[in-house]
């Protein structure tokens, strides 16, 4: 399974407030992730990212034709219809290839992708930068003791 990270972020690596807001965002980042789904087919995202785009109007998973997968520690964490729970990156990565797929799209927070990173997971990284700056926010891997080439 070929696991394909794609990411926006600031120039100085914020993918999200601390209050997990990500309306620093353009559109065009938001198509340029349609544009992955389409070709790839499944989507994985964490909890915390999940709940996050639930609350948005304008983007919002719900309308994507796609596998969803959405990882989450809670067994019993409720998804809305059309979304399959994943307890973990391995978890994710059997129930994607269940499902037929030779590659999944990761877009996560930074526990979840360095969780990936961790394990040897992921085998390319897309980042999209957006140009602005956030003085303090979540970055796109947690401080952990990792290194990948």
């Amino acid at each position: 399974m070929k696991v394909v990270l794609y990411g926006a972020q600031t120039i100085n690596g914020i993918i999200a407030t601390r209050n997990y807001d990500e309306d620093f965002l353009s559109h065009e980042n938001w198509k340029a992730f349609l544009y992955l789904v389409r070709e790839i087919g499944c989507f994985v995202v964490g909890r915390k990212t999940y709940a996050t785009i639930k609350r948005w109007e304008s983007y919002n998973f719900d309308k994507i034709k796609a596998t969803k997968i959405i990882i989450s520690k809670d067994q019993n964490f409720k998804l809305g219809e059309g979304y399959v729970l994943a307890t973990s990156p391995e978890d994710a990565l059997r129930k994607a290839s269940r499902r037929g797929f030779k590659r999944i799209l990761l877009t996560c927070s930074g526990k979840t992708n360095s969780a990936f990173m961790r394990n040897g997971l992921v085998d390319e990284i897309i980042i999209n930068v957006e140009l602005c700056l956030l003085g303090g926010g979540i970055r796109a891997f947690s401080e952990e003791h990792f290194e990948k080439r």
